[in-house]
């Protein structure tokens, strides 16, 4: 006798195969491993999905690994809700490895998925460089001051960002914490005629993954005299993406 799961799958999986199914629900059904094997292809083969929700699905770390690579570079998903999973800072870095790079998904809820400082490390990866998101639920992740100055600075740093609501109540941050986010309410540094550069600036700079660099910059002069740890690697390719920058 199949379970409940096995035919809310079932369901769901043939629903993908007739290629009209925009939305999939399977929230506080307890999926198990072989329910989320058996949806994953489906999901990444369908050219219609927009939405699709596992809040409180039991997911296990494993299957919404699973999930995620399915869904790493379909075209088609705008949101994804794994809110209420126990997947743990593992779980959530696996998510957002795979995700990092879709660049249609506009909604990620997270929230309750013990994250923890960890987990929104991850995401600080993902809204460093992702300018499609407009959406992201953290809540209840006990996230502290930690994970709040990485998320901030992420934002701080990506200023082609899109992202509109960033759901973090229910979390520990603290005055310093929320302090962190105040920083948004501030010109990103990067702006600045003078820019100091450290290791990880130098590297962003060297990848060129912030749109006011090489021939388009809008920084003149780099001054790095006041820089602890500088990588002379760094300027060196600083200066060969922009050769009208002068470096001091």
């Amino acid at each position: 006798k199949k379970s409940g799961s096995s035919k809310a799958t079932e369901a769901a999986v043939q629903r993908l195969r007739d290629g009209r199914c925009k939305m999939i629900l399977l929230c506080d059904i307890k999926l198990n491993d072989p329910d989320v094997t058996q949806l994953a292809p489906a999901v990444k083969q369908s050219t219609c999905l927009r939405s699709l929700s596992l809040h409180g699905a039991n997911l296990s770390v494993s299957s919404a690994k699973l999930l995620a690579n399915a869904l790493a570079s379909h075209e088609a998903l705008t949101m994804l809700d794994l809110g209420n999973n126990l997947l743990g800072s593992k779980g959530v870095e696996d998510v957002c490895n795979a995700l990092i790079h879709n660049t249609s998904l506009l909604a990620l809820g997270l929230a309750r998925t013990a994250m923890g400082d960890s987990g929104a490390t991850a995401m600080a990866h993902v809204l460093r460089i992702n300018c499609s998101l407009t959406e992201v639920y953290l809540n209840s992740n006990d996230i502290t001051e930690e994970g709040a100055t990485d998320l901030s600075g992420a934002l701080l740093f990506n200023d082609s960002s899109r992202l509109s609501k960033l759901y973090l109540y229910g979390n520990p941050l603290g005055k310093a914490g929320v302090d962190e986010f105040k920083k948004l309410e501030k010109d990103c540094p990067f702006v600045q005629e003078r820019v100091p550069l450290d290791d990880a600036r130098a590297l962003a700079f060297a990848m060129a993954t912030h749109k006011r660099l090489g021939e388009n910059s809008q920084v003149k002069i780099l001054n790095v005299k006041a820089s602890v740890h500088k990588s002379e690697k760094g300027i060196r390719e600083v200066r060969r993406s922009n050769p009208l920058l002068r470096v001091i």
